[in-house]
């Protein structure tokens, strides 16, 4: 779709015609096609290949000496190692990003295998994962692609979700420390973006930290708004969040971020309608029902218009 709009200007400016724009279209869709077949078809076989090694393996693991099962692993360690460093001494950059994502996961296998052969266990379930975080960190900084920073961000996001959950005895002040600790975290990938930016990892942990804070945020709203007077509390402080958030993302011209905000706004107003109704009994009685839907009609309204307002915001700005 966007080759398409993108073409429509090229029409529209005179470089090209319509008819070589639909045959641009054309041969780049049969292309498509014949890279799609051939990827899932590579992908099957690999597939395949790995399923009858995993079979192999597991029929006669008991039998596999420890000393064997540690050195194939480093093997494999190795040689995935050696395949990146050639791969990208040649300029294949994208083959050695592949490869180093098959070294991350066996980065994690390895790690299991550990556990498994010393039978290591009576730690915490978020240990084996911070151990992967430290010890794939260093494949962070072997290509510049994105590729293994969508895998590992998300693990050290999980691995500090866990950490907090786990540390943190309260239930409310779980999903306050949670925010803190991903809007840090995206601050931090922030500030690694600005100084680094040929360091992929940066942009990718402000990205998905700032998505992680989102989903942690509306599950504080919907959650914690519930409870009467402490119901009532929680989403002040939510709403409290989502003005200085916002007024901060405005000295940034972070207009999408608003506009989120201006939905998770249009849902603190919609809880605390409920939190009120339930408290006052109003959802018992008629007239309480009309009002419900009148504000349902105005948040579905209004709302919209609001995000409207904000997207011709940034155009004009």
């Amino acid at each position: 779709m966007f080759k398409a709009k993108k073409l429509n200007k090229l029409v529209a400016a005179g470089i090209i015609t319509q008819t070589q724009k639909q045959q641009i279209l054309e041969y780049d869709d049969n292309a498509d096609s014949l890279a799609l077949v051939s990827r899932a078809l590579m992908l099957l076989g690999i597939f395949t290949v790995g399923l009858g090694i995993i079979s192999l393996i597991a029929s006669n693991w008991q039998d596999i000496g420890r000393t064997a099962k540690l050195a194939t692993m480093l093997a494999l360690l190795a040689g995935t190692g050696g395949l990146v460093w050639h791969w990208q001494s040649q300029g294949k950059r994208a083959a050695a990003e592949k490869m180093l994502l098959g070294e991350f996961f066996l980065v994690g296998a390895g790690i299991g295998l550990i556990i498994q052969v010393f039978q290591l266990s009576g730690g915490k379930i978020y240990d084996p994962l911070a151990v992967w975080c430290l010890v794939a960190a260093p494949l962070l900084f072997v290509t510049g692609q994105k590729l293994v920073s969508y895998f590992w961000v998300p693990l050290f996001l999980v691995w500090g979700i866990i950490y907090v959950c786990d540390n943190v005895v309260d239930f409310v002040w779980n999903f306050e420390v949670l925010m803190a600790v991903l809007l840090a975290a995206a601050g931090c990938g922030r500030g690694i973006a600005g100084l680094f930016p040929g360091f992929s990892a940066g942009n990718v942990l402000k990205q998905e930290a700032l998505a992680a804070f989102y989903i942690v945020l509306a599950g504080y709203i919907l959650i914690g708004g519930f409870d009467g007077y402490d119901g009532l509390m929680t989403l002040g402080r939510a709403a409290a969040i989502l003005v200085v958030l916002s007024l901060l993302f405005i000295r940034f011209g972070r207009y999408a971020l608003i506009r989120r905000n201006i939905k998770l706004g249009g849902l603190i107003v919609a809880m605390l309608y409920i939190n009120l109704g339930t408290e006052l009994g109003l959802f018992e009685t008629g007239i309480g029902l009309i009002v419900s839907g009148v504000l349902l009609i105005l948040l579905l309204k209004y709302v919209p218009r609001a995000v409207r307002l904000v997207s011709e915001e940034k155009k004009n700005a």
